[in-house]
């Protein structure tokens, strides 16, 4: 899983899962997170599409002057990402939501984005700030909408976390005809455990 393919390829169309799979082994310890500074959470949520590269150049620079700010924005962006996660584990074991996660969800709901809009690129739209007072936490509103979505709509009952025995824990969505997808990849994950199946299995003739 964690070794030869990356999150955006496992959960290419749901930004908020790819947001949630910034770590890895979550059913370990000690798990892997791949956004653990805010300059690494910052290139990832630049990667993902949401800033360009003067966008990044400017809160560098803000960081720099200011760098309390470069804390909160990865406390904020780090209680998202892990409220996002406490609420499609709650989806997926049919559980009731948490309150506080969210609590979390809607307080990103509600932020203020008036520095961060849509423009034209080429046939499509992506995210580019819109104002020179642009701050980074404007950057997690569009993965907020985009858990909101997945949660209201009818690919949640969709929602899966990989069962991988090593403890992967990545989540992603079932699109296989029988609904009966185990693991976050095949070509990882799911030949591994099955070549353990098949060892133990030979071993106890």
């Amino acid at each position: 899983m964690s070794g030869s393919e990356s999150p955006e390829k496992l959960a290419r169309e749901e930004l908020c899962i790819k947001f949630v799979n910034t770590v890895a082994w979550r059913l370990r310890d000690p798990v892997d997170d791949r956004a653990a500074s805010p300059e690494a959470m910052l290139k990832w949520l630049a990667r993902a599409g949401l800033a360009d590269r003067p966008a990044l150049s400017q809160i560098a620079v803000r960081w720099e002057q200011i760098p309390r700010e470069a804390r909160s924005f990865l406390k904020d962006a780090t209680e998202l990402r892990e409220a996002i996660y406490a609420l499609f584990v709650a989806r997926i074991n049919v559980r009731k939501p948490d309150p506080a996660a969210t609590g979390i969800l809607n307080a990103n709901l509600a932020r203020p984005g008036r520095g961060l809009g849509l423009a034209s690129s080429q046939r499509t739209l992506k995210w580019l700030p819109s104002s020179r007072r642009f701050a980074a936490q404007e950057l997690l509103k569009p993965v907020a909408w985009s858990a909101a979505n997945l949660l209201m709509g009818p690919r949640a009952q969709k929602l899966r976390q990989c069962q991988d025995e090593r403890g992967c824990g990545w989540l992603f969505i079932d699109e296989s005809r029988a609904q009966n997808r185990r693991w976050c990849s095949m070509g990882n994950c799911g030949n591994l455990a099955k070549s353990r199946r098949h060892y133990h299995r030979g071993s106890q003739k």
